[in-house]
């Protein structure tokens, strides 16, 4: 070695770019994701999640610590941007509270079992007793998140006076009713005759607001 090469400053190994660290962590939990619904979270190792996203298990690891890490990531990614997404949503102009919820929520619960969002909720009811954990990230994530929005919204529609039944002030789980009995029919109660969540929601909102 040359004096020449000692006296070049040393370079800094470089890690992955942002955008490749994004792209391998959307690769790891669109893998997550596919070994939840397939095989249960009980059954579902980081090893084939690992094989799933074409990765070795300590690549994994570096994203994701624990099991419970991938199933909150899938959570958030599938299932509460949904929520996020629906809460963000501003209302139009001269927009009804019923139809804001209409064009909204009506167009989530046109994708609700295609998107998976389904099949994750009955991860979550049939494994949740083993593991609260499951239960308590989905409560957290997308069923605290939308009754809270859902209570904002029946608060407004009683000050606008569209505002049918005064009870869903009190209950905004009446707008979440629908969406869940849609998707344990299609899923566990009887999946050979599916309902359609969002004519059922569609016809919730018809009971509970004054439409235009």
């Amino acid at each position: 070695m040359t004096q020449l090469d000692l006296d070049r400053p040393k370079r800094t190994p470089r890690g992955p770019s942002p955008q490749k660290t994004q792209a391998t962590r959307r690769t790891i939990v669109a893998a997550a994701f596919e070994e939840f619904l397939e095989h249960g979270y009980a059954r579902g190792t980081t090893a084939s999640v690992a094989q799933r996203a074409g990765l070795s298990k300590v690549t994994l690891f570096r994203y994701f610590d624990s099991k419970d890490a991938l199933f909150e990531a899938v959570i958030q990614t599938h299932i509460a941007s949904a929520a996020v997404a629906l809460q963000s949503s501003p209302m139009l102009e001269h927009e009804s509270v019923g139809e804001y919820l209409l064009r909204t929520v009506g167009a989530a619960a046109e994708v609700i079992d295609s998107s998976g969002r389904s099949a994750t909720a009955r991860l979550v009811i049939a494994e949740g007793l083993e593991f609260p954990l499951l239960a308590q990230m989905y409560r957290r994530y997308v069923n605290d998140a939308l009754l809270e929005h859902f209570s904002r919204l029946a608060q407004l529609a009683a000050e606008r006076g569209e505002l049918k039944a005064p009870e869903l002030i009190e209950h905004p789980a009446l707008l979440l009713a629908p969406l869940w009995m849609a998707m344990m029919n299609n899923t566990v109660i009887h999946p050979e005759v599916p309902m359609n969540a969002k004519t059922l929601f569609e016809l919730q909102v018809a009971l509970l607001f004054k439409m235009p």
